[in-house]
């Protein structure tokens, strides 16, 4: 039967994380911090990043040349659903081929493991950072032209509550943007960790072709960017379109 002092013990709140565990913590995050910097900077990355900018910017700019011919019913849903669409695949593409370039190669070429691991961190813990840098990276790249499309149609829009379904959606395509990252960043660091020099071409190689035989069954839901699609179709059916007036 227990007694009292160990009832108090069981009781007791959890004890604060020690200054090991924090530390452990910060490191863990500068080093993520570190090679997400990295894979910003590749020529892939940068790409991405820019053409998910200018793919919004265009769409942006039908949008307000619609609204100016139209007015304020202006119906901007189409132009925002398809904006949407080019906007992922215009950015993710050339983010997650860079995420799929063998970067622990690069890393030790350039110093990276060491100064690393004169951090306290290892190989294995690299990699989750890669993996992680990945996601976020891919999930920025993807979030900001999205999320500053559907901001900018918000401000078009001819009602308060035209405004708010677009801010409404405008977190949704946040949203698909993390679900995106995860899912590509996940993939492109397999890729790169088990294709090496080649991960880009197994990165393409394991999206493109279950996307071709899956069109050509019909079901293209049945491959990443067909399943991206769908959770992009149904983030706009949860903000009901986003669109109207």
């Amino acid at each position: 039967m227990p007694t009292s002092s160990t009832l108090a013990q069981t009781a007791s709140p959890p004890a604060p994380p020690t200054r090991a565990g924090l530390r452990g913590g910060r490191r863990a995050r500068a080093a993520v911090e570190l090679v997400r910097t990295r894979l910003a900077r590749t020529r892939e990355a940068r790409l991405g990043f820019f053409a998910g900018l200018a793919t919004a910017a265009v769409f942006a700019v039908m949008a307000a040349a619609l609204r100016a011919g139209d007015g304020p019913s202006a119906p901007l849903e189409g132009i925002v659903e398809l904006g949407a669409a080019s906007i992922a695949w215009a950015a993710a593409t050339p983010t997650a081929l860079a995420a799929a370039r063998n970067r622990g190669a690069h890393d030790r070429a350039d110093g990276i493991e060491a100064l690393a691991a004169t951090r306290g961190i290892h190989a294995r813990g690299l990699e989750a950072a890669r993996a992680v840098a990945a996601m976020m990276q891919i999930a920025r790249t993807l979030g900001i032209p999205l999320v500053g499309l559907a901001l900018l149609t918000a401000a078009l829009a001819g009602s308060f509550r035209g405004a708010l379904a677009r801010i409404g959606l405008a977190v949704w395509l946040a949203v698909f943007a993390a679900i995106a990252g995860v899912t590509l960043g996940s993939l492109a660091t397999l890729c790169s960790r088990f294709g090496g020099r080649r991960g880009r071409l197994l990165l393409a190689v394991v999206v493109v072709v279950p996307w071709m035989l899956a069109a050509l069954a019909d079901s293209t839901v049945y491959s990443i960017p067909g399943a991206l699609g769908a959770v992009l179709s149904f983030a706009f059916e949860l903000a009901g379109g986003g669109a109207g007036a």
